[in-house]
């Protein structure tokens, strides 16, 4: 009897091991996994950092993107001709370098973010000195800053004319605010859980929506919703003070060799210091 007790006794314990030892073996392979995941990131984060970075001579036809809707800061014209204030900086900016490029314009501001990590894109206009935006552009020296207001449908009276930036973000709360798809305004607005965010591939299209009463805000710098207002005969209105300030640039790709941001640098601040800039922003905005 103590014999088969014993046997018995041994059997449970060598299944207990068996388990023991699969459970291990199941968590170091588990354990194993997360590693190689965190190594093949780490691998293709070093391998992006170790592409070389493209080199623009002023003989090198450099890629500049424009959006389409931003009038009447930069726009895409009926004559299929990209024009306004930036256009007409940035082509000021680029005879001064004496450098080579060529315009192309967009209508999502992901895909062009997306053509500006590849590097296929090299620089864009009106970029906000943000630190998400730092991650994978080159910012110039600033020449301007940029105010951005709630704009609402004109028969909308819910957030007074003179209301404070905290007013107004109470007042949004439990509301549909449009957005640029991971733009600025977004990267504002997430730290307040209770607006709802609804995302476009840009916010002039969110606007559209706003006066088709698909939304309830935008936050929009105020000179674009004036001009589609009349073009497009939008019924919006801009309400309350400035929610944001931000300062704006020119942004390049991360995969160009920043020499080309430097000689950037040198011909807009010799068209800054020159008063060029000052003139040309009368010009357009009459500011």
């Amino acid at each position: 009897m103590k014999k088969y007790l014993i046997m018995i006794l041994l059997a449970l314990i060598a299944v207990g091991c068996s388990k023991k030892t699969t459970e291990i073996e199941i968590s170091e392979n588990i354990n194993k996994s997360e590693i190689n995941d965190e190594q093949v990131k780490a691998t293709v984060i070093n391998e992006e950092k170790s592409k070389p970075l493209i080199k623009i001579s002023n003989k090198d036809v450099l890629e500049i993107y424009v959006r389409a809707d931003g009038a009447p800061g930069m726009y895409l014209d009926t004559d299929g001709e990209v024009k306004g204030f930036y256009v007409e900086l940035e082509k000021s900016v680029m005879k001064e370098m004496n450098q080579e490029y060529r315009m192309n314009s967009y209508t999502d501001a992901g895909v062009a973010v997306q053509m500006i990590r590849d590097g296929v894109a090299h620089s864009a206009l009106s970029v906000p000195l943000l630190a998400d935006y730092k991650t994978f552009l080159n910012i110039s020296i600033p020449f301007e800053v940029l105010n951005y207001v709630t704009i609402v449908q004109e028969d909308n009276n819910e957030i007074p004319i003179n209301a404070t930036k905290d007013e107004i973000l109470k007042l949004l709360e439990g509301k549909k605010v449009g957005v640029q798809t991971r733009g600025h305004i977004y990267q504002f607005l997430r730290d307040y859980k209770e607006i709802i965010m609804v995302e476009y591939p840009t916010t002039t299209q969110a606007e559209d929506a706003l006066n088709n009463g698909e939304l309830d805000a935008v936050i929009e710098v105020k000179r674009i919703m004036e001009h589609y207002s009349k073009t497009r005969n939008w019924k919006l209105k801009a309400v309350g003070e400035p929610v944001l300030f931000y300062d704006i640039g020119t942004g390049f790709s991360q995969a160009l060799d920043p020499s080309v941001v430097d000689r950037y640098n040198v011909a807009l601040k010799t068209l800054i210091d020159n008063g060029y800039v000052t003139k040309l922003y009368k010009q357009y905005f009459g500011e």
